[in-house]
């Protein structure tokens, strides 16, 4: 029907073109007939009229115009005399015309030249050609148009009987191949030419395919039944390698957990240096094992895709803080100035998982301390811009360590690989860290590159797009108003520090000088003070090249004229002691280089607000945070808490009963599940801490007995904190649906279990 259509289309198309090229032709014709007409009737009558115009015989003029109505091709005619006179005939058609104008000449002798004796104009209608051509139009397209079709429907069925029928007859063939259509060939209906044609060449070549798909088809089903095999086979591997990690996990654990604890509890008894060092050493090799551990699962996880990240609100400079305490030491243990430095713009309260972008972090930065034996390990964060309530934030962490050669640089984030020849007895692989952070970094929609030279050191940055959260999530900013308006000198040797106090300090409406040595700041002091512009507060690098600086603050704090200038000295690699070493010195205030970023504001802001009262009080870190941490403790301690400890092993079960006890708990425990549900039901307690794998009863059951009794009895719920080796993502899933409210994985320290204590302790019972 489609193609009937289109034959009946281009048949009018046809058609309505040549009637319309030949009524072109045909007005053309009749133009010039017209035409033609006019000029030989002026030719006989020019002559006569040009001698009756000479000799003034007008009405011979007139009567000779009437003699041209006799041609019926001539409508109107008109005479206009050299002299002014005009003579016309008929009247003049309407629509329209075609008109034509003859010049009248006499010649009056053979030796005189041709006069002009005026013009004659002839006109004539065309509105009958037109009309002529109209009636005809409509005849001529009808014969046309029987003509095109006629001649085009023969040639449709031509086209049908020798091509289309097979053509359509070879779709449906391809319409219905199947494995089992595939058996049989391609036939057309139609006696076998003499000589091959197209369509004999194309059944051939269908043919030829089918063959070729019947058996790609055939080497295709045997691979997909293979393959599935080999995914059953797969799965069930992922899955004996996940319940394999569970296992080993769980095994691990369990003695890792008396190893890190037993050593914890060592360092607060009397040590001689050496037991100490063997201790520490106990502590490291401890949680580099606990780290590969958790690494391990990690991976396992994501490998499963039951890695779920958090989006819940959080301060990131608390979490880069914690970072900093947290490896602080490492960086000092190497001689290392481990800056952080973080852009004003950054909003106080973001959306997301602090404790990935945290672990993230700390692998960065440990391998950035690992690498590096001299210079500094840079953490900056820089927003990079902000769009609604998303803000584009770039985390990078430079070092000046040993560098990564190029063809190096792909190899960095495979797991356990050595970079570069010359580094493998000193230094060991990158190991799991970087494949975990760029997994992480993907599942949060980042991204994670690294830019190194040898000898020069790496930066790795991570660009996130996280959301911000709500003002009222927000920490509260520090108070600054007492720095506002002073006068501040800094006294630094090393470029890049110097460069974060600077900007630090430039946040608030305060004047700033800077200085390179003690030579240059007892300079920059007598000038302020002769200028009658002295500083308020000299900011003092822990190590000048040209001068101690102790002997700098006792120079300063025995020239009576700076007595109200405040000493704030700034150390990169603190020691103990040195915050004393320097209160005798002279100094108002000591602090870690590290903590600037937390700690430097509300230093400077009680060291002006004690200037204000006249007063002197020796100012660290740890006088900033003793009201919030006195009061923190004081309300873990106003009440002894009463914990039950359900643990099957008995090393695990005295160590984990000795850390509650140091954290001034008062605890029972039990070696299984059915014990506790006998003490729960004979004593009240505030928390339970619940083992998973036990014999007889285990901690599932266990909590489940012990939610069903308190529904009986109408008692008071009691948080239940899992404690288990297996620390899978779906062993939290069955912890949560057996009733219990928390979730910790061995190995747990004394600092865990306060967080978990604290936690709980507002909602104990008294």
């Amino acid at each position: 029907m489609r193609l009937l259509a289109y034959v009946l289309l281009f048949s009018l198309v046809i058609s309505l073109v040549a009637t319309g090229v030949q009524m072109i032709g045909e007005f053309e014709r009749r133009k010039s007939d017209l035409q033609e007409t006019q000029k030989r009737a002026a030719g006989l009558v020019s002559g006569a009229m040009s001698n009756n115009i000479w000799l003034m015989n007008f009405s011979e003029v007139a009567n000779s115009l009437d003699d041209m109505r006799a041609v019926e091709a001539i409508h109107y005619a008109r005479v206009v005399t050299s002299t002014g006179e005009q003579f016309t005939t008929g009247s003049y058609p309407e629509g329209r015309v075609i008109s034509q104008t003859f010049p009248l000449v006499f010649n009056r002798s053979a030796f005189r030249g041709p006069e002009d004796m005026g013009t004659l104009t002839l006109t004539s209608s065309v509105e009958q050609v037109y009309s002529d051509l109209r009636n005809g139009a409509l005849i001529n397209l009808l014969f046309q148009s029987i003509v095109v079709m006629l001649g085009t429907l023969g040639l449709v069925v031509i086209v049908r009987l020798m091509l289309s029928r097979h053509l359509e007859s070879m779709a449906d063939y391809a319409a219905k191949l199947n494995l089992d259509a595939l058996v049989d060939p391609l036939q057309l209906k139609r006696k076998p030419p003499r000589t091959p044609d197209e369509l004999s060449e194309l059944e051939h070549a269908l043919n030829k395919m089918r063959l070729q798909i019947l058996e790609d088809t055939r080497s295709l089903r045997q691979a997909t039944l293979q393959s599935q095999g080999e995914r059953d086979e797969a799965i069930q591997a992922n899955r004996a390698k996940n319940q394999f990690l569970a296992n080993v996990s769980h095994e691990l654990r369990t003695p890792l957990q008396s190893v890190l604890g037993y050593a914890n509890l060592l360092t607060d008894t009397p040590l001689d240096q050496e037991q100490r060092d063997y201790v520490h050493t106990l502590l490291n090799a401890s949680e580099s094992l606990s780290a590969i551990i958790n690494d391990l699962l990690d991976i396992s996880s994501m490998e499963a895709q039951k890695l779920v990240l958090e989006k819940i609100p959080f301060d990131l400079r608390e979490t880069l803080n914690d970072l900093v305490h947290m490896l602080g030491g490492r960086a000092r243990e190497k001689g290392l100035a481990l800056e952080l430095r973080i852009e004003e713009e950054l909003p106080w309260a973001l959306r997301g998982d602090p404790v990935r972008i945290r672990q993230v972090l700390i692998n960065l930065v440990s391998n950035a301390i690992k690498f590096t034996d001299s210079g500094h390990v840079l953490i900056s964060i820089e927003v990079l811009g902000r769009r609604d309530d998303k803000v584009r934030l770039r985390l990078a962490v430079e070092d000046t360590g040993v560098g990564i050669n190029p063809e190096d640089v792909p190899l960095v984030y495979e797991p356990y690989v050595q970079l570069g020849q010359r580094f493998q007895r000193q230094l060991p692989g990158a190991g799991l860290g970087l494949t975990i952070c760029r997994q992480l970094v993907t599942l949060m929609n980042g991204s994670l590159d690294v830019e190194s030279r040898p000898g020069e050191g790496s930066t790795f940055w991570v660009e996130l797009t996280l959301p911000t959260a709500p003002e009222s999530t927000a920490r509260v900013r520090p108070d600054a108003r007492m720095i506002r308006g002073k006068r501040v000198l800094v006294a630094d040797s090393y470029e890049l520090s110097r460069k974060i106090t600077l900007e630090m300090l430039s946040r608030h409406e305060v004047h700033i000088e800077a200085v390179k040595s003690a030579g240059e700041a007892l300079t920059s002091l007598r000038l302020a003070f002769d200028n009658q512009e002295p500083f308020d507060a000299i900011i003092l690098d822990g190590f000048l090249p040209d001068m101690d600086s102790d002997l700098l603050c006792k120079q300063v704090r025995d020239n009576s004229l700076w007595a109200d200038t405040r000493l704030l000295i700034l150390s990169s690699n603190p020691q103990r002691g040195d915050a004393e070493h320097f209160r005798q010195a002279g100094a108002d205030a000591f602090l870690s280089k590290s903590l600037r970023e937390s700690c430097l504001t509300p230093i400077l802001n009680k060291l002006f607000e004690d200037l204000s009262k006249d007063k002197r009080r020796f100012r660290t870190r740890f006088s900033l945070q003793a009201t919030h941490e006195t009061g923190k403790h004081q309300k873990l301690d106003l009440r002894r808490m009463r914990v039950l400890l359900v643990e099957d092993n008995p090393v695990n079960r005295t160590l984990t009963r000795r850390l509650l006890e140091k954290l001034g708990c008062e605890v029972m425990t039990a070696n299984d599940g059915e014990a506790a549900n006998s003490l729960w039901q004979l004593h009240a307690f505030d928390l339970i801490f619940m083992d998973c794998i036990m014999p007889k009863v285990d901690g599932f059951e266990a909590t489940r007995r012990l939610r069903a009794w308190e529904a009986t009895h109408k008692r008071t719920r009691v948080p239940v904190v899992a404690l288990t080796a297996s620390a899978m993502e779906e062993d939290e899933e069955r912890c949560r649906r057996a009733g219990m409210d928390s979730f910790v994985a061995k190995p747990v320290n004394i600092e865990t279990l306060r967080a978990v204590l604290d936690q709980y302790a507002r909602g104990a019972s008294k």
